[in-house]
């Protein structure tokens, strides 16, 4: 390509000497001659792009002369000796651009977030059943393209933002013909066409760009030409695929490589079908301090709502089930800049307050516990209890299952333990109790896990557990079951699943539960599993997640530091007049459990935090109660707000213990980032609930907040919350839709 197009102006020109301070994708894209520079010496990457300048890094980012399919058309605006011309038709012939209705190409007009990413999503061949633009944009941000930028829909896109998606791109295409490579002779399925009304899909890359693992039916909408609500003009407004077959597998545009599927008949499946379940509760009121001064409840360290919120805004531009998001799981989704602990105990709590976001009558306070980080592993005997049911079949289930597992063996020390129990109509062990140092061994038992069959969970929990005593250590001893939580054999009501795993936790053996999978996702029994199973809950919903779970946070959901953790909060009503906890509603706890050593609360992984947020109403004097059997009055100043008590007992440990600390009545004047996107994250929260506190927040206000909040996002989680927020308030917006609507799956 670059051979056949002219040399851009000195206007774009530079040489490459002059940027050895900007940031390594510039600099990596400036070596490659895909990004120029100015006159003055500097790229400028706080400017904006005109559709011609973006057209022009486009090419020399993709395109290659056999790709050069037709000359544009003549268009008016772009004369002959335009410096772009040639650029313009390249992408006109490639089939990814477009001008107007008009006839003109309108070169020096800016270019939108939405418009680039449609273009880059075209190449990577992605779904062209998507709906525009919120569908483009949520698989661009599930597929780490939009990863580190930071325009939304409808902003006008920066030269720093299109160095991000051209080099995320870039190395998506990269890691996709290598992991295609690497699993050309692996297990890799892929489900049915007709499962997903399409092409094919791996556990490993699609024919059109993966997305991470995670394979999911469009919610509809047009090929790119639906604009609604969205700025018109759009650069392409195709979605054109660029694919040939070759020998049974598929060689994309850009040098993407997608295997053929491997034979289906290994694998019995019966259809697809929606039958998820979700459990709500009331929403947390507030409360007088004077006569109801205590609040109690087990702390939460899932995380499964926000996969699962993100599973529906970024795979169908839809709100999630109403009443299936757990505010406090949004929150505790993300890592927060706490103090540490340094006095020997397992974790540091502190507190901050400030003026409530969406009640500036308010105040909001911030309660965070942060756990000590790992500073040295003990040895680990883990057994995995894999559901390999027909309901897990699909690509999205067992496939990533498998891929999650494998990931995580490269975390674990050669002396740690893994066995491997299934369960469907039956249940066996598929590995005894294996050292990591015989890797080989245990991808073997990994890659020969196929789906079929009933789900027996009860016989496979117990089978488990008996798995994990046979080989009980000093040490880490802990179950990690991997389903998408239909039981349907045996056994399979909550209320017999919560008695069953409660007795086989007095064993000193931890549970972790992964949620897979979408249609038979049953959310209410897996939250209870880990609930009662002294562990934690989380929603693997694509790759990058279980990166996330088995990888970066590798520590946290293997390792408790602290069982049984309790929280309770005493109210000053000299200085809170009523109090409401934000979230935690399914966690609350009688005022009388927080000293009960027999009652189960919620473990704590090495370096988790856990947040907990309390709106409270100032105390204005008038503050009175008339009770009949005890004073009602205020006793102590008003210089605290509350003393929080926390409750823990150690990972093997039988006896609680205590830790108090008084909350000063001090209102900070600026929000620290942290306490800005935790807040950010409740509202949204909230919204999705439809609070009745909802107060002034808005789509608009998240999507403020956060951004004032992100900071440092070394991992680009709380930029993919901006994207989320932002989906969501176009489609509020556009689409009318709304979270209490009753969701209607697109499978």
């Amino acid at each position: 390509m670059k051979k056949r197009i002219i040399a851009v102006t000195a206007a774009l020109a530079v040489s490459a000497a002059a940027f050895t301070a900007f940031a390594s994708p510039a600099e990596e894209l400036r070596d490659k001659g895909i990004l120029s520079g100015y006159e003055d010496g500097q790229l400028h990457l706080e400017r904006t792009l005109t559709r011609a300048e973006f057209t022009k890094i486009f090419c020399d980012a993709f395109l290659t002369d056999d790709e050069i399919k037709a000359d544009a058309p003549d268009f008016p605006d772009v004369p002959d000796g335009h410096w772009a011309k040639d650029y313009i038709a390249a992408a006109y012939g490639a089939g990814v651009i477009s001008g107007f209705d008009d006839g003109t190409f309108r070169p020096d007009d800016t270019v939108t977030y939405e418009q680039a990413v449609k273009i880059i999503m075209s190449r990577l061949n992605y779904s062209g059943s998507a709906a525009y633009p919120e569908g483009y944009v949520g698989g661009a941000v599930d597929m780490g393209i939009s990863d580190n930028v930071h325009a939304l829909i409808g902003d006008t896109i920066t030269r720093e933002d299109v160095v991000y998606l051209i080099d995320n791109a870039l190395k998506k295409i990269e890691d996709d013909k290598r992991e295609a490579e690497e699993e050309a002779n692996s297990d890799s399925i892929q489900s049915p066409a007709y499962l997903w009304g399409g092409g094919s899909s791996s556990s490993g890359s699609s024919s059109g760009g993966s997305t991470g693992g995670s394979v999911r039916p469009s919610s509809g909408g047009s090929s790119g030409g639906d604009k609604s609500g969205a700025s018109s003009g759009a650069i392409s407004d195709s979605s054109v695929g660029f694919e040939s077959s070759v020998g049974g597998s598929s060689i994309l545009a850009g040098g993407s490589y997608a295997p053929a599927p491997a034979p289906e008949a290994e694998y019995d499946y019966n259809g697809y079908f929606n039958t998820e379940e979700y459990t709500s509760e009331d929403e947390n009121v507030f409360k007088n301090a004077l006569t109801s001064p205590l609040s109690t409840f087990s702390i939460d360290a899932d995380t499964a709502s926000y996969s699962n919120l993100r599973r529906f805004a970024l795979g169908y531009g839809l709100f999630p089930k109403y009443g299936s998001i757990r505010t406090e799981e949004l929150i505790n989704y993300f890592t927060y800049d706490n103090p540490r602990p340094t006095d020997g105990k397992p974790f540091e709590v502190s507190a901050e307050t400030a003026v409530c976001p969406w009640n500036s009558e308010h105040l909001l306070t911030k309660i965070a516990v942060q756990g000590d980080e790992l500073t040295e592993k003990q040895p680990t005997n883990l057994v995995f209890l894999i559901d390999v049911s027909g309901s897990m079949y699909t690509a999205e289930k067992l496939p990533l299952v498998k891929k999650s597992l494998r990931m995580l063996l490269d975390e674990l020390d050669e002396n740690d333990t893994i066995s491997i129990v299934t369960y469907a109509s039956g249940t066996r062990v598929a590995l005894d109790s294996t050292p990591v140092s015989e890797k080989d061994k245990i991808l073997e038992a990994i890659a020969s896990l196929r789906a079929g069959g009933g789900t027996y969970g009860e016989v496979g929990i117990n089978l488990a557990y008996l798995q994990a005593e046979k080989h009980l250590i000093e040490g880490n001893n802990r179950i990690i079951l991997c389903t998408d939580g239909d039981f349907n054999i045996g056994m399979s009501s909550t209320g017999d699943l919560e008695k069953l795993i409660s007795e086989k936790r007095e064993k000193g053996i931890f549970l972790t539960v992964l949620g897979f999978g979408m249609g038979n996702y049953k959310d209410n029994r897996m939250e209870t599993l880990a609930d009662n199973g002294n562990g934690t809950y989380a929603y693997i919903d694509t790759e990058r997640e279980a990166r996330k779970v088995f990888v970066d946070e590798m520590p946290k959901t293997l390792y408790t530091i602290a069982k049984d953790v309790k929280i309770q909060a005493e109210f000053n009503p000299a200085a809170v007049k009523e109090y409401r906890l934000v979230g935690y509603e399914n966690r609350i706890l009688n005022n009388e459990d927080f000293d009960n050593d027999k009652k189960d609360a919620g473990e704590l992984g090495c370096g988790a935090t856990v947040t907990a947020l309390y709106e409270i109403v100032p105390s204005d004097g008038t503050e009175a109660a008339e009770l009949k059997y005890r004073s009602s009055e205020i006793t102590g100043g008003a210089d605290e707000l509350m003393t929080v008590k926390l409750r823990y007992k150690d990972p093997d440990g039988d006896e609680s213990k205590l830790i108090e600390m008084p909350v000063a009545n001090s209102v900070t004047s600026e929000m620290s980032g942290d306490f800005k996107f935790a807040s950010a994250v409740a509202e949204l929260g909230m919204l999705l609930n439809d609070s009745e506190f909802v107060g002034t927040a808005d789509y608009d206000s998240v999507i403020s907040l956060a951004r004032e909040g992100v900071g440092d996002d070394p991992l680009g989680f709380r930029t993919e919350f901006l994207h989320i927020a932002d989906i969501l308030r176009f489609i509020s917006e556009n689409r009318g839709m709304s979270p209490t609507d009753d969701t209607d799956l697109p499978y």
